[in-house]
């Protein structure tokens, strides 16, 4: 088992790739695969469409969906309604669309998010704590047949 220690110290080794490859949003958020890129994606871009996220990362619009439904559940992302007139102004396309509206999405601002990592860090950090501290109840606990109680 490797200790958390050796666990911090590879993930400093290894140049930042903790953030490009999103291990830091799969382990405190607890973000599949899919969710960490769409995720990253919507930090670097406002106003996103299901169909954009789709096209970019290469995944059917159904699997995004669940992805942005599953991210808007965990509070870092909003859904907007939006005109199709006032999306094609706000990303300069020169043609007049149909009338109709449509869903953008887009993070939470950046201090948001990063209070709720720091918040989400600090109650599993207390969990940890409680549960070291608890461990001595445990020890009398232990039975000679390799058994606890």
């Amino acid at each position: 088992m490797e200790s958390i220690s050796t666990q911090l110290k590879s993930w400093l080794e290894e140049e930042k790739k903790v953030f490009k490859s999103c291990n830091l949003f799969k382990c405190i958020l607890g973000l599949n695969e899919l969710e960490s890129n769409v995720f990253s994606y919507l930090l670097n871009h406002e106003y996103v469409t299901t169909i954009e996220l789709a096209n970019v990362l290469e995944k059917d619009r159904s699997s995004i969906q669940r992805s942005l439904q599953n991210l808007i559940k965990s509070e870092m992302i909003r859904r907007k309604s939006m005109s199709l007139k006032d999306y094609t102004d706000l990303k300069g396309y020169v043609e007049s669309p149909k009338r109709g509206y449509l869903y953008v999405y887009t993070t939470e601002e950046l201090g948001i998010v990063k209070q709720k990592l720091v918040g989400l860090l600090e109650q599993w950090y207390d969990v940890m704590l409680n549960t070291v501290a608890s461990l001595d109840s445990l020890f009398d606990c232990y039975e000679q047949d390799g058994e606890l109680c």
